[in-house]
């Protein structure tokens, strides 16, 4: 019997271990390690990227620190266009960029990313459908406005999502100057 309840005391104390810690955000407030969105990924700090929110999660993200959406799918995409009215009802600050698929991934449209990430305040959730369309934008954004060599920036914009339109940015990190 006593065996039993030795590994009983184990399960509950492995249980009550606390959570991680809240990661800072460069303006000092904390996101929460996780706030359960699609493809969620931290790829800098004070930056989520992630898929489509659902409405439930969109209204969710006041609490889990969020204060300002960009999101990169156009209103008139299938399951979006919502957003910037709920955005509006719960105080967060809400930018559409609208992406299009490959032919918006631009070297232009990741400078109009850069400032609006630049002026954004608080922790920033940066959304599209499935977070590839993020982390293109954000691998560009690396290259063409901070200077990062083209493998940091694929890296980068794998971190924040990038898959399908990868072969997309490694064209474009190819043949565009900076």
């Amino acid at each position: 019997m006593r065996p039993l309840v030795v590994t009983s005391l184990l399960l509950v104390a492995a249980c009550s271990q606390p959570q991680p810690a809240p990661s800072p955000a460069p303006n000092g407030s904390l996101v929460p390690p996780t706030l359960g969105l699609r493809n969620e990924a931290r790829p800098a700090p004070g930056l989520i990227t992630s898929g489509q929110p659902t409405e439930a999660q969109f209204a969710a993200l006041p609490t889990g620190g969020v204060a300002t959406v960009i999101h990169l799918r156009p209103a008139t995409e299938d399951g979006t266009g919502w957003e910037e009215a709920k955005a509006k009802e719960l105080g967060i600050a809400f930018v559409r960029l609208p992406i299009d698929g490959a032919k918006d991934v631009t070297a232009a449209n990741a400078r109009k990313l850069a400032e609006l990430l630049a002026s954004a305040k608080g922790p920033v959730l940066l959304s599209c459908g499935s977070s590839n369309r993020c982390g293109a934008l954000l691998a560009l954004k690396a290259f063409y406005v901070d200077g990062v060599s083209k493998d940091d920036a694929l890296a980068f914009g794998r971190s924040g999502g990038l898959k399908a339109l990868e072969p997309t940015v490694t064209a474009l990190l190819a043949i565009s100057p900076r």
